[in-house]
């Protein structure tokens, strides 16, 4: 699977191959491209991965939590794409197709033995890519990017760390089980239900 990353204004673009869709995977992506990028953006606009987004309709929208944490970590909106409507992200979409016969391609032939090797030909790849001159104006997509660059949110020091949340309830003898283990709670919470971050 490929993540896409595209600024709006410069098309600077930033991808990365992962194994899987799982939510660990979705938020160390958004992570690694805030790092790429040296900073936050104000409005993140993603697709409706189910992994991301549990509900998205006119009357409400749903994020997964960790998602949604991660999103208040890095100060930065998370607006999902209207269902159906792939102008609402209209950056990514034309990037994706330009990445396909710019970096994609060019891999097709290769053969990886390890998701590192991919990705470091993806990064190669993608550097040409940003650095190529455009064809109908000035500049590339690196040239447009130092002047979006200022515009960036500082990131934080520390990346995000990944959480699960999960609901537990407190037993008599107030102890409540995670992943085979015990640990201790106050006796006051004994038969309450407690929130754990994982």
């Amino acid at each position: 699977y490929l993540f896409v990353a595209t600024l709006p204004y410069s098309g600077y673009t930033y991808a990365e191959a992962f194994l899987s869709m799982n939510l660990e995977a979705w938020i160390t992506a958004h992570i690694h491209a805030y790092t790429f990028f040296g900073g936050s953006t104000r409005l993140l606009v993603p697709d409706n991965l189910k992994t991301g987004v549990l509900k998205n309709s006119k009357e409400e929208t749903i994020l997964n939590p960790a998602y949604e944490a991660m999103g208040i970590y890095y100060n930065t909106s998370i607006l999902p794409a209207r269902v159906r409507a792939p102008k609402d992200k209209a950056a990514v979409e034309g990037t994706v197709g330009n990445l396909t016969t710019s970096v994609i391609a060019k891999l097709r032939n290769q053969q990886y033995f390890s998701l590192r090797e991919l990705n470091e030909d993806i990064a190669y790849h993608l550097k040409n890519f940003n650095e190529k001159p455009f064809q109908k104006k000035e500049g590339s997509r690196r040239s447009l990017f130092e002047e979006e660059k200022p515009y960036l949110r500082p990131i934080p020091m520390h990346p995000y760390e990944i959480a699960v949340n999960k609901i537990a309830k407190v037993q008599y003898n107030y102890h409540i089980s995670l992943d085979g283990n015990y640990y201790s709670c106050p006796y006051l919470y004994i038969q309450k239900k407690v929130n754990l971050r994982l």
